[in-house]
């Protein structure tokens, strides 16, 4: 009886393992669907009309050598974000078709790789569930991060190179294995590093932070520091330098104004701007902070050091990315998409630590609770943005049929949800030379376009 218990308990194992990789397949497959759903039925927006155009002029881009010339004008004129804007410029000469799959795919790895760092290299369908809604409830006006074309590049394509950059670190603190060890290694993600320093200035920082800070607690345990450690910390500090130092970030500085919603409530003080930016995004951010004051304190009863420094490191470093942003003239939530994902890492790792279940009696209910609100939300936000897309499209079909008009007037579009990624921006004014106006007139080639009374 004892030989067949046994038997029947591997059996059940070997299910439960298999359930579980297929179950993580799906999750994964879904989701890309899901973000592809989203992706095609968003229209461009804003700023994307203007990146079709060479930085500063009303002439296309048609080649590479056109984004270079724009690259070189934008770092002179603007700022330092080349990875970004690179990418944004890539994809408008690319088609907004090769975005949508590009950018779905990019979503994934980057949840992929947010899982890998807070649980490793153990497969879990409980936790990768848990890494997707807590991406999908706590990134920052997600749809202006993560789905509109010229922010996605900004911080979801600039957010995956960091958190890719970490990921050796995070394996190698898990084990020390022999390629992790290997020169090449370190030589061969050079461009890797190189990139993630020169995307977004308090996340980058952050990141370079992390490195640092994972390299002390190699060194405090007596582990060889790797080669990739060095080069990490190195080449991103250099691009990172690159970035803050590019002349166009004083001349930005000083066009830059506080947001007209701000100001009102709150004056044209700086100091008092600043202060009230900050207060209003750590309001935001926190369910999330109080998920991970839980987590630190479930972790400081196990009353494992070690545990406790990785967690640490990550909520160490969003919180220097928070307080960072006290230095710029505002702190719009779009800046919290790095910050938002390390609270999450860190919340993960301690639910892998502290080995919680999904089907353990204390989380069943609100998990599937929580689960519940997110197949509801995810509802909600589809049709918003089939709604948003349809008035797009209205939109597009008025300017098309009336080209020969001197001023063309076209209906407002109003989206419901901050997963949309119209949501929070610029649109169309009655002014005609507004600058969406006139992004907009140049990219449908028409005189002028103005918002219908």
């Amino acid at each position: 009886m004892k030989k067949k218990e046994k038997y029947f308990e591997l059996v059940d194992r070997e299910i439960t393992s298999r359930t579980n990789i297929i179950i993580f397949g799906v999750i994964l497959i879904f989701t890309f669907c899901y973000m592809l759903f989203l992706n095609i039925k968003t229209p461009l927006i804003a700023d994307d009309y203007v990146y079709k155009f060479i930085a500063g002029t009303s002439t296309p881009i048609n080649s590479f050598g056109d984004i270079v010339q724009s690259l070189i004008l934008f770092y002179l004129s603007w700022g330092g974000r080349l990875v970004a804007e690179l990418f944004n410029r890539l994809f408008m000469l690319w088609g907004k078709e090769v975005f949508n799959v590009s950018n779905s795919l990019c979503y994934i790895v980057f949840v992929l790789t947010v899982y890998f760092l807070a649980v490793g290299r153990k497969i879990s369908a409980f936790k990768l569930l848990l890494v997707t809604i807590l991406v999908w409830f706590f990134t920052p006006v997600f749809g202006q991060t993560v789905i509109w074309l010229t922010g996605s590049c900004n911080y979801l394509w600039c957010g995956t190179l960091i958190v890719l950059a970490l990921l050796p670190f995070r394996f190698y603190e898990e084990k020390q294995t022999a390629l992790l060890k290997s020169k090449w290694l370190a030589v061969v993600l050079i461009p890797l590093f190189f990139m993630s320093g020169i995307t977004n200035e308090n996340s980058a920082g952050a990141m370079i932070l992390i490195m640092i800070l994972f390299s002390l607690l190699f060194y405090k345990r007596k582990i060889k520091i790797p080669y990739f450690a060095w080069t990490g910390i190195i080449f991103s500090m250099i691009s990172f330098l690159c970035m803050i130092f590019a002349p166009g970030n004083g001349m930005r500085t000083t066009n830059e104004a506080p947001i007209a919603e701000v100001t009102q409530m709150v004056g044209s003080n700086p100091i008092i701007t600043k202060f009230s930016y900050f207060a209003y995004n750590l309001y935001d951010l926190m369910p999330l902070l109080i998920l991970a004051v839980i987590a630190g304190l479930l972790l400081y009863k196990k009353k494992d050091r070690n545990i406790l420094m990785v967690f640490g490191i990550f909520i160490i470093a969003a919180a220097a990315a928070m307080f960072v942003m006290l230095a710029p003239p505002k702190f719009p939530p779009r800046a919290m998409f790095g910050l938002s994902a390390m609270i999450s890492i860190a919340i993960v790792y301690a639910v892998d630590q502290l080995e919680i279940k999904w089907n353990h009696q204390l989380i069943l209910i609100p998990f599937t609770a929580v689960l519940l609100y997110y197949v509801m939300s995810l509802g909600y936000v589809g049709i918003d943005a089939i709604t948003v897309f349809k008035e797009s499209e209205t939109r597009i079909e008025i300017i098309n049929e009336n080209k020969a008009e001197d001023v063309i007037a076209v209906p407002g579009i109003t989206p419901l949800t901050d997963h949309n990624g119209m949501y929070g921006l610029k649109d169309v004014q009655m002014d005609p030379n507004h600058w969406v106006n006139r992004a907009l007139a140049d990219y449908y080639g028409v005189k002028n376009i103005v918002l219908e009374p």
